[in-house]
């Protein structure tokens, strides 16, 4: 079938092997990442047929989700589906999500609580995730119905394409930043979720992670954003407040010293937030230039050597 399976854990033991019998079925592959779980999850997906990725420590979906890339691509994958290991999707609807994905009309699909589908899903778990879907999509630019849904279909294009670097669980969030830069193409589809188990981390600290990884996210990767454009408001604030300054002074002959210092302070920080804006902004694009020229050069060596090998020259040959 050429579809592979990406299960990052922690400490799932309670339903891993059900996930990956489950899933085993609809994919030819299935890679359990276990995150440096202290319980049994690694064993128990072994035991229950699942390739087992296994990191010391525990560094996070992310890496987790980095680490199952890397090893989906060795099985040269027609696609590869990201899902949950607390059994809260459904294995069944496999099909459906890498559909778009298997007849290329898509680089990555995402699986969408808030379609046709509807679940049983707590009040509260939806006030949470239409308030984290809405600030990623403001801040990210690109808009979904479920920016928080942990089922997704990538094609090979984009499973080869993405990286992450979120703490947390704040992965899913991060790729909304990726797509558009790395010229992906998104679609949703409806699943359906099933919560089997209580919460593992407090809703509230953990919503409050998310935002936390947003603001970092905007200040990295949409530097004019978050600092050029609040600066340019403060800036025009602090226009206003001259202007207010001068009119008086010229209407009245009265001085306002405090308001001549804010304007001055507002217009000063507002500078300083534009200027930093727009050297983050080109520091980036310099560095973005520069990873891909790497990247040309790397792939460039590895072709050479290979058309080398294929005329028989080794690398002892001076290759």
């Amino acid at each position: 079938m050429g579809i592979v399976a990406v299960i990052p854990a922690f400490n799932e033991e309670r339903f891993i092997a059900s996930v990956v019998f489950q899933t085993q079925p609809f994919v030819e592959h299935v890679i359990v990442v276990d995150d440096g779980s202290s319980d049994r999850t690694a064993v128990l997906a072994e035991a229950a047929g699942a390739l087992v990725v296994r990191q010391a420590t525990n560094q996070g979906k992310a890496e987790a989700l980095n680490a199952g890339f890397e090893a989906a691509e060795a099985l040269r994958p027609r696609a590869v589906v990201c899902l949950d290991a607390d059994a809260q999707h459904e294995p069944s609807e496999i099909p459906n999500v890498v559909r778009p994905v298997l007849a290329g009309t898509a680089d990555v699909v995402v699986g969408s609580r808030f379609l046709e589908t509807k679940s049983d899903i707590p009040a509260w778990r939806q006030v949470g995730q239409y308030t984290l879907t809405a600030l990623t999509n403001g801040m990210s630019g690109t808009a979904l119905t479920d920016s928080q849904s942990g089922f997704r279909a990538f094609s090979p294009t984009a499973a080869s394409a993405l990286r992450f670097g979120s703490r947390g669980l704040s992965v899913e969030s991060e790729m909304q930043f990726l797509f558009d830069p790395a010229g992906l193409r998104v679609v949703e589809v409806p699943i359906s979720v099933r919560y089997l188990d209580g919460n593992k981390r407090n809703p509230f600290a953990h919503g409050l992670e998310v935002v936390d990884a947003l603001v970092s996210l905007v200040a990295r990767r949409r530097p004019l954003l978050f600092f050029s454009l609040p600066g340019a408001l403060l800036v025009l604030a602090g226009v206003v407040v001259g202007l207010h300054v001068a009119s008086t002074l010229s209407t009245t002959g009265t001085l306002l010293i405090g308001s001549s210092v804010l304007s001055a302070l507002l217009t000063i920080l507002g500078m300083l937030l534009g200027v930093t804006g727009i050297i983050l902004h080109s520091v980036g694009h310099l560095v973005g230039r520069l990873s891909d020229e790497v990247h040309v050069a790397i792939r460039s060596a590895y072709q050479q050597r290979a058309r080398a090998r294929a005329h028989g020259v080794t690398d002892t040959d001076g290759v």
